[in-house]
C-alpha cells in the first residue's frame, strides 16, 4: 500500500506541474490540463493522507506498547 500511496503522490505532483505549465504558457487544451491537475491535487492529498494516518497507527501502536510495559513494571514490583 505504501508503494501505491507513493506513486498516487509522484502522479499528482506531475499532473499539478504539467497543469500549471498549460496554465502559465496558455496551451490550447488548457481546460483538460487543468481537469487533470486537480486530479492531481486529489492524488497528492490521498497519498499524503494515508501516510498520516500510518503515522498516527504507528504512535499509538507504540504508545500502547510503552503503556503495557509500564503495568507490567508495577504488577512486578506489586509482588
Amino acid at each position: 500500500m505504501k508503494k501505491i500511496a507513493i506513486i498516487l503522490v509522484l502522479a499528482g505532483v506531475i499532473l499539478a506541474t504539467l497543469a500549471q505549465y498549460a496554465y502559465s504558457n496558455d496551451w490550447m487544451w488548457f481546460r483538460i490540463f487543468h481537469t487533470l491537475g486537480f486530479i492531481g491535487y486529489i492524488f497528492i492529498i490521498s497519498g499524503l493522507a494515508y501516510f498520516s494516518l500510518w503515522l498516527i497507527h504507528q504512535l499509538s501502536r507504540d504508545e500502547k506498547n510503552r503503556i503495557r510495559r509500564y503495568h507490567q513494571q508495577h504488577r512486578e514490583k506489586e509482588a
